[in-house]
């Protein structure tokens, strides 16, 4: 299948052409696809025993990268990811939000799967042509361009393992049962693939051969991923398992025969004083720390805290502690709020006497180049006084009312 270069009748092609004016893309040694390499869709799954003939996105990544992008409209985002992979992509569906995304240290192909969970996408991949979706609608319109994915199997058998699949939910299009007790076919989205790898290399072992019992740990407090360290820490192997959502399933029947001490531990583990904190400062444009902090509180979000600077009032700092799985929506949350507002004008000073109007003038100057407000938002009004000998003049400002804010508490300080 070919993609033209025109837009797609139900998206929009993304060319490798971006602003890069709202993204800042840090990369570190990124490789182009060397030609000639083959087809980098299709990958053997390294460190799987028994699984073959998978699907990576190899193709798309390798070193490392940082990259740091707020607010940004996705088109222009996927468009920076696709000059570096080398491909050309299909946003189908152009309701997307803006992406506020930071990470270090990741390759170039998690960043762009990462992004696309953060926004409830999916993605197919023919040749060096990526299609962007919601996963209902690949299914509907793509279904012909799921990647038809062979497994092969060691030690259990795939009727075992089919009605497994069926009970997790994992959301492929079609799972088939070879002639070959040992084979399986499954048909699905990169990530729904991906999952599925994850399961079988749980399940997969000699001690599965009669049984594929499970047990499951729910969390409130802390990620099943981050449970997993805990225990791991704690002494208790659980390699073989697998995350879905809040859940981690437990294959390892050495630990189902001491359940009730693996619960115990799993919930005095599962506690607010076992996440992880993420600490970030974020920097404001328009609003102040003051009121970024009161503001973002009112969005409800658990276990966040702000701490601001000297002269909060003033300064545009603010410090967040967060769980690293807030850390976006936290900046999301503050990016929404430091927009900008519309102006309004509102006085802020008067002067009276012999040399109020040289007075206001002066103090204009000064509240310009304190505040950052151009010296032509200030305005001086015309004698209100109507006595020649007795002025009296007002100095008004035409700015957002956050900026306003900041300059009345300025001239306060002046005063």
């Amino acid at each position: 299948m070919k993609y033209a270069t025109q837009p797609n009748p139900k998206g929009r092609f993304l060319k490798p052409l971006v602003h890069f004016l709202v993204i800042v893309l840090l990369l570190v040694g990124w490789p182009n696809p060397a030609p000639g390499s083959g087809n980098p869709d299709q990958a053997a799954l390294g460190g799987a025993p028994g699984i073959t003939d998978s699907i990576s996105v190899a193709g798309l990544g390798g070193e490392a990268i940082t990259l740091d992008v707020r607010q940004a409209d996705l088109r222009d985002v996927l468009s920076a990811l696709a000059i570096k992979m080398g491909v050309s992509m299909v946003l189908v569906d152009e309701a997307a939000g803006p992406v506020t995304f930071e990470a270090q240290g990741i390759t170039l192909a998690q960043a762009f799967e990462l992004i696309l969970q953060t926004q409830g996408l999916s993605y197919l991949r023919e040749g060096n042509v990526i299609v962007i979706a919601d996963p209902d609608t690949l299914h509907n319109d793509f279904f012909k361009q799921m990647i038809l994915t062979r497994f092969n199997l060691l030690f259990v058998t795939a009727d075992k393992v089919k009605p497994l699949i069926e009970e997790l939910g994992i959301p492929l299009s079609s799972i088939s049962v070879d002639t070959n007790p040992q084979v399986l076919w499954a048909q699905g989205t990169p990530q729904a693939l991906h999952k599925l790898r994850e399961l079988l290399q749980a399940v997969d072992r000699a001690e599965n051969e009669l049984s594929l019992q499970y047990r499951t740990l729910t969390t409130t407090q802390v990620s099943p991923v981050r449970l997993a360290d805990l225990l791991g820490q704690a002494g208790l192997d659980v390699s073989q398992s697998v995350v879905l959502g809040n859940q981690l399933l437990i294959f390892d029947r050495t630990l189902h025969n001491r359940w009730g001490q693996v619960e115990d531990l799993a919930r005095a583990l599962d506690t607010l004083d076992a996440r992880e904190r993420t600490v970030f400062v974020y920097q404001l444009k328009n609003i102040s720390a003051a009121d970024a902090a009161s503001r973002l509180a009112a969005f409800g979000f658990e276990d966040v805290a702000t701490q601001t600077f000297n002269y909060p009032e003033i300064s545009q700092e603010i410090l967040v502690i967060c769980p690293p799985h807030l850390q976006n929506q936290v900046r999301g949350a503050l990016a929404g709020l430091d927009g900008t507002r519309q102006r309004i004008r509102v006085p802020v000073a008067s002067t009276t006497g012999a040399h109020a109007h040289e007075a206001a003038n002066a103090r204009r100057h000064l509240l310009s180049e304190l505040s950052g407000v151009p010296i032509g938002s200030f305005h001086i009004s015309r004698n209100l006084s109507g006595d020649a000998d007795n002025p009296h003049y007002v100095l008004w400002v035409e700015e957002s009312p956050e900026k306003i804010k900041q300059i009345e508490a300025l001239n306060k300080k002046i005063e």
